[in-house]
């Protein structure tokens, strides 16, 4: 299976991610095939300045992608995500505003003729890998009793992914459940954590991350994992200005490739801030 892939600005220098990420690809025959000449996609912080230049950004990648021959775009950051996503619903059904967009585009030899459909990631492995090839695929059971708590963050659901995971996504949880990861149940699943802005504002951004990683303890949670580069610097970094017990913060493909018996070292795990102590304990079906 192949796709067109756009990493984005964090995804390189993320905790582990592109490590396990590319772990998990070459378990279940996935390639992600980076869109050559890709440009930032501005964030979803272009869309407070200029509407049609930030919608510009988003299409030029779009522009890359369909020139490239890829019928969509996946990627891996739910900033693009939403940012890649937004662009897709304003330019769709708009020609008007597809055109105008293209008069910023020509001056690089691009045009975009219709807004290519974007994906996350996980959607990829949920929608496009079937249950029992991840179940076949289990060399092991999963090596921590310790409960996970998923945090997806605020813009992978809202406001243009699927209405009914808005506020109470479940579908990574159904899918660690499935692959033996222990899950806890928390309210925090969607909450912001301050994404970029812990850069500038990291004062009133600790309340918020203390807000998340409070809630999954109180819940029991051990282990967080993610889906964003940037939700898990903000609740890794966080954690360490931030009094009482600290949580690992994983991404999601970390913890997918433990349960499927990827080697811990293969998927960029002595990279968090807050150690996940990789100690087997006794093992039995979860």
């Amino acid at each position: 299976m192949k796709y067109g892939f756009f990493p984005g600005c964090a995804y390189k220098t993320a905790a582990g991610y592109e490590e396990s990420v590319n772990a998990v690809n070459s378990l279940l025959g996935i390639e992600l095939v980076e869109i050559r000449d890709w440009n930032c996609c501005g964030a979803t912080a272009a869309f407070s300045r200029e509407e049609n230049s930030a919608l510009a950004l988003a299409a030029r990648i779009m522009a890359l992608a369909e020139q490239q021959g890829f019928s969509e775009i996946v990627t891996v950051c739910n900033a693009c995500y939403a940012t890649l996503k937004k662009a897709e619903h304003k330019l769709s059904g708009n020609p008007q505003r597809l055109k105008k967009v293209n008069g910023f585009l020509k001056a690089d030899g691009l045009t975009l003729n219709q807004p290519v459909p974007v994906r996350h990631y996980l959607d990829v492995l949920i929608e496009d890998i079937p249950l029992e090839v991840w179940i076949q695929g289990k060399k092991t059971v999963f090596p921590f009793h310790d409960r996970v708590a998923a945090y997806y963050g605020c813009q992978l659901t809202r406001p243009y992914g699927e209405p009914s995971q808005a506020e109470r996504p479940d579908r990574l949880e159904k899918l660690l459940l499935a692959l033996g990861v222990p899950v806890v149940k928390h309210s925090a699943q969607t909450l912001c954590c301050g994404a970029s802005h812990i850069i500038g504002y990291e004062k009133q951004c600790l309340p918020l991350i203390s807000r998340i990683t409070g809630e999954m303890k109180n819940k029991g949670a051990e282990i967080i994992t993610t889906l964003c580069p940037m939700c898990q610097f903000n609740l890794d970094y966080g954690q360490e200005k931030i009094q009482g017990k600290k949580l690992p913060v994983t991404y999601f493909t970390q913890v997918i490739g433990l349960a499927m018996g990827i080697a811990p070292e293969s998927l960029g795990l002595d990279k968090l801030l807050v150690s996940l102590i990789l100690k087997r304990r006794p093992q039995h079906a979860i």
